[in-house]
């Protein structure tokens, strides 16, 4: 079924996020008949790009993915208009605002127009505002305003933004991205929690012993040095992509399947995590630092970072909710950069299950949920061995989706331009979901001074300390 018409007008598209990601991901609903016949793509830029350059940039990136016929592609490019000027100059909206309403005319688009600002975060409350004071031409068409994170460095900051936004922007507006909120698995969450007898009733503290969250990367900071090193992986990962994993795991059942359920939900939760202070920081916190290793030079040494940089490229973490359903299961957090490995995980570890004739050493069931590279499912649980014994081995149910050929789950901006452009809001986080989270994450952050930084070589698995955070619960960290 097709979207609604719309122009999208896309700031920053002579950048990496345009050319890497979003003109795929268009191409993608492009090529399957979702993107409107009428749908126009305005891309703004500083560069002196003419049209036919514009063109072969765009059509190079989707190449890059996967042959295509050139007549598709040229139907593609066809879409796009190239708009030069500098977004930081307020007289040049005026010229904008006309060009857009040229198109609009020209395209039958009904009026509906889709913002993405794929820019420095520096410039999003300018743009934003900028945008929110332009308002549409037909009462019965839609604006959204589709503007990707950071959303502050800090609560303060994130507040301070979000006024400005809600100042010309009503909230329904507002499609604040987590891209990782687009992915496959974590779409399938609540189906697989809420959609299944055989977990929802043990999905609690009753049943579960712990859970562990890893999202380990092989790569540095690449072209993100400015941006990285202001933030961190503390801010970069955990405020957002790692705390929405946690409320998806352990938010309860909404009463539908409404937008604003699912987040009410959500909220709740993430406002029972319990924040940190001065003691509990130090002993349930590791931040660290890549160093050289494998051949690859230090997190100090990257172009663009200062010599003497504090900035975490690792945090690992112990999180408490404080509520019935999981008072006393510890949620274990871990993420990195220069890491050996490339993975995206959750694992349940249940309780140990008392039976007469078991010996002690047999292991917990475990249900282990891929995000990438590999997405899917996998349940290990206990089985006798064949024969004339009593031993005990671990059998695997493993679901992949997309291990098969042709079987390739929709990118995470696929996803979610495709719900911007049908005015879904489910998988886009709400200001009060951020104003939780920035919480949490500003509790250790008024106590950062006091907190050491730990050191690990690049392509290491971290540091030793994260091994320690979990190991005296003597527990471990589960590479399954």
């Amino acid at each position: 079924m097709s979207l609604p018409p719309a122009l999208i007008i896309l700031f920053g598209t002579t950048g990496d996020l345009a050319q890497k990601k979003l003109y795929p991901a268009l191409f993608a609903l492009h090529q399957s008949g979702q993107l409107n016949p009428h749908t126009q793509i305005l891309g703004i830029g500083r560069r002196d790009w003419q049209q036919s350059y514009y063109h072969e940039k765009i059509a190079s990136s989707i190449r890059l993915s996967e042959p295509v016929p050139e007549d598709l592609l040229q139907s593609f490019t066809d879409r796009f208009t190239y708009y030069q000027m500098d977004i930081t100059e307020h007289e040049a909206y005026p010229l904008l605002w006309q060009s857009m309403d040229d198109i609009e005319r020209a395209g039958q688009t009904q009026g509906n127009r889709l913002y993405f600002l794929a820019t420095a975060p520096d410039l999003f409350p300018l743009v934003s505002k900028q945008i929110g004071s332009r308002q549409n031409l037909h009462a019965d068409s839609f604006r959204r305003l589709m503007i990707e994170k950071p959303f502050g460095q800090d609560l303060q900051s994130a507040r301070s933004f979000n006024q400005e936004l809600r100042s010309v922007f009503d909230e329904n507006e507002i499609y604040r991205i987590d891209h990782y909120l687009g992915k496959e698995m974590l779409q399938n969450i609540l189906i697989l929690r809420f959609g299944n007898r055989l977990f929802e009733p043990a999905w609690n503290r009753e049943h579960i012993d712990h859970i562990q969250i890893s999202v380990l990367e092989p790569f540095g900071v690449e072209q993100r040095s400015g941006y990285y090193d202001r933030s961190g992986a503390l801010r970069d990962m955990v405020q957002s992509h790692l705390l929405q994993l946690v409320a998806l795991l352990t938010m309860n059942q909404p009463d539908s399947l409404q937008p604003d359920a699912v987040r009410d939900e959500k909220v709740r939760v993430l406002r029972k995590l319990r924040p940190f202070d001065r003691v509990s920081a130090a002993r349930d916190v590791i931040l660290a630092q890549y160093t050289t290793g494998s051949a690859m030079r230090a997190y100090r040494d990257e172009r663009g970072i200062p010599e003497h940089s504090l900035t975490e490229t690792y945090t690992a973490m112990q999180l408490w909710i404080d509520n019935e359903r999981w008072q006393g299961v510890p949620i274990y957090i871990r993420t990195g950069k220069r890491l050996n490995q490339s993975v995206g995980k959750i694992t349940i570890v249940f309780n140990q299950q008392d039976y007469l004739g078991m010996h002690n050493d047999r292991q917990a069931n475990t249900l282990v949920i891929r995000i990438q590279p590999e997405e899917g499912i996998d349940l290990r649980f206990n089985i006798k061995k064949p024969g004339m014994t009593t031993e005990i081995e671990q059998a695997r149910m493993n679901a992949c989706q997309n291990c098969q050929r042709g079987a390739a789950s929709p990118q995470a901006y696929e996803k979610l331009l495709h719900d911007a452009l049908s005015g879904d809001l489910s998988l886009f986080t709400r200001w009060d979901e951020i104003e939780a989270t920035w919480t949490l994450i500003d509790s250790i952050q008024s106590v950062r001074d006091e907190l050491p930084l730990y050191y690990y070589p690049a392509g290491s698995q971290g540091p030793h300390a994260a091994e320690r955070l979990i190991s005296r619960d003597k527990k471990t960290w589960l590479d399954l």
